[in-house]
């Protein structure tokens, strides 16, 4: 077997970027993440305030959240209710604890109420 020059240069970039990876994953992880819903102005208003940070939107609903939630040391919110005890059960699963959680004065569609809330880990 013959090993040219461009198939070492290749392989030495795989190996490089493998390595890279769980380290920029981790990184990922450790960024607080942000929640919200794009089809609720006020959650979307509350998101554009959390500069910097990782952010997910539950309009493209659940099944991609939680495969890009990952394990998040910090998690914060304004979601519905619904939606925040769906999460927070899945957070606890991932050893996070609940750190704040109000009921807000923005009602939505005159009957329900958003939820603030961050969990953390222990």
């Amino acid at each position: 077997m013959q090993v040219s020059r461009r198939a070492l240069l290749k392989g030495g970039a795989l190996a490089t970027s493998a390595i890279a990876m769980p380290a920029v994953a981790a990184e990922m992880q450790a960024r607080p993440l942000v929640i919200f819903d794009s089809r609720i102005p006020e959650s979307v208003a509350f998101s554009a305030t959390q500069t910097g940070l990782r952010t997910l939107d539950l309009a493209h609903g659940t099944e991609a959240i939680w495969r890009a939630l990952g394990a998040p040391t910090r998690v914060t919110g304004l979601t519905r209710w619904s939606d925040w005890t769906a999460l927070r059960g899945a957070l606890e699963e991932q050893g996070l604890r609940a750190a704040q959680e109000v009921r807000t004065n923005a009602p939505i569609s005159g009957r329900d109420h958003l939820f603030r809330w961050t969990m953390t880990s222990r």
